[in-house]
């Protein structure tokens, strides 16, 4: 039998963003129900590293959730490598930790959370548009003044409202016992654009372990990659973890319309990642901040959404140029990292790009003449590609 339910915000997947937009319209009134596709709160294992932002993004952050403290990054090219002090510490944390807070957080403040219903489209009846979901009992029709897509990289929203989204890549994570000589406090990142084009990490989560993960491109072998990293570095893998990254891209629109229905979407279902380091956590609560604040307010989601997207328009353009880059453009990268740059960073962390860009150029000249070359380089190989004369059986394209 068909069941039909109304709430003031209808959001589809319990995900951290999903959670902590439930949670924040909740307390401001709202009727919230969250609907969930898995029968039980209970995600696998994933080690984040969170910057200190969080607590500006999310509020009161809950010291129980912070398993470690991450004081040093390092990172290492081919030949040389830098370590940057962290004024205010990275954060470790583990996903499904994170994930079962915010739920008895959302639940407390008094959202449905409806576990076990699959979203198959929306329903247009009459002049009203309703969301249609599944569950053991049939078919059940949602009726609310707006939704939120919260459903990760592969959203069920977003194809359903029409929204392209770009293809997430893989990402892999081996959880192994930290070496004996380790500093528990240190990150690592390895680059070599001989193995990917993004690069290697090591993220202790405790005095004793850490993970060593790989992002590779839809496709690729990135275990055999990992694998093989981890028995050059004498590292044995325990257990691995591993996952999706939507990736973000300038001009995305996380929003749209059916009927009636205004439709938000936050967190990996936007693409509200950054392409530098694939970190979505911060980001993804900056965006559900933004659907909350513009639901809340009655305006437009695009203009709440500016400082995130310049952000991330940032970290889309700094990794545009990191792939463009060869292992000895990262010799070079790391040569120009002089005290006074590290001195900078050690103060700014990785969700406030769009504030220290253009500071760090000042200070080092040099990246700009990197920059530079990159660019020349760019165009010159797509003017060889585009002046190259086509073969007798090659035929033009449009």
């Amino acid at each position: 039998m068909e069941e039909k339910l109304h709430f003031d915000v209808a959001i589809i997947g319990a995900s951290s963003s999903g959670l902590f937009a439930a949670a924040r319209l909740a307390k401001s009134g709202k009727k919230v129900a969250i609907f969930e596709r898995e029968r039980q709160i209970n995600p696998a294992r994933r080690t984040y590293i969170i910057t200190p932002h969080l607590q500006k993004v999310y509020g009161d952050f809950p010291e129980e959730l912070v398993a470690h403290r991450i004081h040093t990054i390092a990172v290492e090219g081919t030949r040389s490598q830098k370590e940057i002090r962290l004024r205010q510490p990275d954060l470790i944390i583990e996903r499904n930790q994170l994930i079962r807070y915010l739920a008895h957080h959302a639940q407390e403040a008094g959202v449905a959370l409806c576990l076990g219903h699959r979203m198959d489209g929306f329903v247009q009846v009459g002049s009203e548009t309703f969301l249609k979901l599944h569950t053991d009992g049939g078919e059940i029709r949602v009726r609310a003044g707006a939704v939120i897509g919260a459903d990760g990289a592969y959203s069920v929203v977003a194809k359903s409202a029409g929204v392209t989204l770009p293809e997430p890549v893989p990402l892999i994570q081996a959880e192994i016992q930290l070496p004996d000589e380790w500093n528990p406090g240190l990150t690592k990142v390895w680059f070599n654009v001989e193995d990917t084009r993004f690069f290697y990490w090591l993220i202790p989560e405790s005095e004793s372990r850490a993970v060593v993960g790989l992002i590779g491109d839809e496709g690729s072998d990135i275990r055999s990659l990992l694998d093989r990293f981890l028995a050059a570095h004498q590292f044995e893998a325990i257990t691995y973890q591993a996952g999706k990254a939507a990736m973000h891209r300038p001009g995305l629109r996380p929003w749209g319309q059916i009927g009636d229905l205004p439709i938000y979407l936050i967190g990996d279902a936007a693409s509200q990642v950054k392409v530098t380091t694939v970190g979505g956590t911060v980001s993804g609560f900056w965006g559900a901040s933004a659907a909350v604040d513009s639901i809340l307010s009655g305006a437009n989601y695009q203009r709440h959404l500016q400082r995130l997207n310049r952000e991330l328009n940032i970290h889309w353009f700094i990794r545009w140029m990191l792939e463009r880059m060869d292992n000895s453009d990262y010799s070079r990268l790391m040569d120009y990292i002089n005290p006074v740059v590290m001195e900078f960073l050690a103060h700014r962390n990785r969700d406030q790009m769009a504030n220290a860009f253009f500071r760090i150029i000042f200070l080092q000249p040099r990246f700009i003449i990197l920059g530079a070359r990159l660019l020349v380089r760019w165009l010159f190989q797509n003017l060889r590609r585009l002046t190259r004369p086509m073969s007798p059986t090659q035929e033009p394209s449009d």
